[in-house]
């Protein structure tokens, strides 16, 4: 009797001991009560048993009444109602309980790619059976990306105390961990915490989750690096989860995780300790993650280095911190498809039109694959000047003009006015001759202020002269260059480094152009400071032309009105989307073309439908 009361109403008391079978009635409201904390995620002692009473409607429906301590952890969760069934035998009591959000929900979507719309046929390598989701982190619009510098100075001028801050920042990690788990009720946690802000969002989460339920250990790094300081890794206890909270973005040195234990899911707080959250170094042994939390902004560190593989899937948490000083960005689909221009209705051919002057002898491929990229991507008329003789095959919507083997750019100039973009350089060669002609081309283009894209053997040209005052003539504002590393290190005179950022940024400053740093991901840098990253793409880039075919899409973009800033970065995210519609072995710089009008189909699903 002392047991009903505690869990049962008295209104709940009265139904059953009225029953010819009231244990079998108490057993089915026992398992609807314990199902109903398990759908919000947590344990028995969350709440106590009379904030959750079973009535029945006047049909005989069951419905579950939540109140007190319940309601509240209800409310919290953006949960609005329960749809309860429960049944029983004399032998048996089951229950099912569904929570149903409302406004307050947490809403993931994933952006699905459908294929084959817009593909050419024959390209089996898009099949309408083949859906490749999207990261939820770049469906969206504009990630803000801070170093841990810039971190810093944003928490040091939050108005909120920092207790505050770690409040907001416990809750949300607690939200995501218990999410990860897929609820609270008999899970177990190990969180590894440090001795600054970063361990203090970890305890304040452990101390949050075993409110709910969960079984919590927590361990102090200290302790393990003064025991075991040059030793093997230590083996962490058995869980479900590690929460890794030992250090932060600032972190420096060497630091050998421990080892999680087999079958135990990781989180990171911010970047996986031992991550150089400024440019993803590793700093010894890291414990990988299977996900990342990030609060108020991204950081550089798990962007690029060891740390793109050790952060697993990455989230961004709002707690309230003013990001909006951040000059450096992730770039997400919606903000894209919010930059493409569409052809207006009285639209005609040189609207949008693209010179490009690529493909010298025996280098003809970059300059096909250049050409049918400006094409898919949007222009309306596509020119290509190549020096000498070819046979190369090309679409036959793309006009060739064959030039001069040398002095070429005399029969370029005359009408390089009409086009709406230039770009030049794929495949065209490097001997002396080649580079006068490419010079005078690019000061041709900057009297006329036209946008180009100055790739691969036009960077190589440019190198010639290096990024100081020769060079003036001939970039600006209207130019995009889009070297990879060994091109980079030939414009600047070193190699990149690990601030990928920092090297595009200062380059971008020094040339007055738009500078597209090629990598894993992607760093747009404008002379004004502004950087957008991209990491849409993956390893199936990573092949022989594909450089060309990007240069294509930025030629098309430009020619569109785009500026230059946007136009390179949303041409590196098309790029990168159409490489992963691919198969994962096997793809070719050849099939991406053919992926692209599919890909600005989906970007267009994205905007409100008119």
């Amino acid at each position: 009797p002392s047991l009903i009361e505690r869990i049962f109403t008295e209104s709940e008391r009265q139904y059953a001991l009225q029953r010819s079978d009231p244990t079998e009635r108490f057993a089915a409201r026992f398992a609807a009560k314990e199902a109903a904390l398990k759908s919000m995620g947590v344990g028995i002692g969350a709440a106590d048993w009379h904030d959750l009473e079973v009535l029945r409607d006047e049909d005989g429906k069951p419905s579950l009444n939540v109140t007190s301590r319940a309601a509240i952890l209800a409310a919290d969760l953006g949960i609005t109602r329960f749809e309860l069934s429960i049944t029983h035998t004399d032998s048996l009591a089951q229950a099912e309980v569904i929570a149903l959000g409302g406004a307050g929900q947490r809403r993931m979507s994933r952006w699905r790619a459908e294929g084959a719309a817009g593909v050419a046929a024959g390209d089996s390598s898009d099949s309408s059976a083949w859906r490749a989701p999207i990261d939820p982190l770049i469906s969206g619009g504009l990630v803000p990306i801070v170093t841990p510098a810039e971190m810093r100075s944003i928490d040091q001028d939050a108005p909120e105390p920092v207790e505050e801050l770690i409040a907001r920042a416990g809750s949300a990690l607690t939200r995501h961990a218990i999410s990860m788990l897929g609820g609270a009720y008999g899970r177990r946690v190990v969180v590894l915490v440090g001795s600054g802000n970063n361990g203090n969002d970890g305890r304040d989460a452990a101390r949050r989750l075993a409110r709910r339920g969960v079984r919590v250990r927590i361990i102090e790094v200290s302790d393990l690096l003064a025991r075991r300081p040059d030793a093997d890794p230590v083996q962490l206890p058995a869980c479900d989860l590690v929460i890794d909270a030992a250090f932060g973005t600032g972190f420096r040195g060497v630091y050998t995780a421990p080892v999680a234990a087999p079958g135990a899911m990781v989180l990171a707080v911010d970047v996986p300790s031992g991550i150089d959250g400024l440019v993803g170094v590793a700093g010894g042994r890291v414990l990988p993650a299977d996900e990342t939390i990030s609060f108020a902004a991204l950081k550089p560190g798990l962007l690029f280095g060891a740390g793109t593989v050790a952060a697993g899937r990455i989230s961004v948490v709002d707690i309230g911190l003013d990001v909006s000083r951040a000059t450096a960005h992730l770039l997400g689909a919606a903000a894209v498809a919010g930059w493409l221009p569409t052809r207006s209705f009285d639209a005609h051919k040189w609207n949008t039109a693209v010179c490009i002057i690529a493909g010298g002898p025996g280098m003809e491929g970059a300059a096909a694959l250049c050409a049918r990229a400006a094409m898919r991507a949007g222009a309306g008329y596509v020119r290509l000047s190549t020096p000498g003789e070819s046979t190369m095959q090309l679409p036959t919507e793309v006009v060739i003009r064959h030039l001069e083997p040398v002095h070429w750019e005399q029969s370029i100039l005359p009408d390089l006015g009409r086009f709406r973009s230039l770009v030049i350089g794929n495949g065209l060669g490097t001997s002396p001759e080649t580079v006068a002609s490419v010079l005078n081309v690019l000061a041709a283009a900057k009297e006329h202020a036209l946008p180009t894209v100055v790739d691969a053997d036009a960077l190589t040209a440019l190198a010639s002269l290096g990024v100081n005052d020769a060079a003036a003539a001939f970039l600006g504002g209207h130019a995009v260059l889009t070297p990879h590393d060994g091109e980079f290190a030939r414009l600047a005179g070193a190699a990149p480094g690990e601030d990928r950022i920092s090297a595009a940024r200062e380059l971008a400053q020094r040339s007055g152009s738009v500078v597209l740093l090629k990598g894993s991901a992607t760093v747009v840098a404008a002379p004004d400071g502004t950087v957008l990253v991209s990491n849409a793409g993956d390893q199936r880039l990573a092949t022989a032309g594909t450089g060309d075919v990007l240069a294509g899409i930025i030629g098309a973009l430009l020619a569109q009105g785009m500026d230059p800033l946007r136009a390179a970065a949303a041409g590196a995210f098309i790029h990168g989307r159409a490489g992963a519609l691919g198969w994962r072995s096997g793809s070719v710089a050849g099939d991406l073309p053919w992926r692209i009008p599919g890909v600005r189909e989906e970007l267009a699903a994205l905007l409100p439908q008119r």
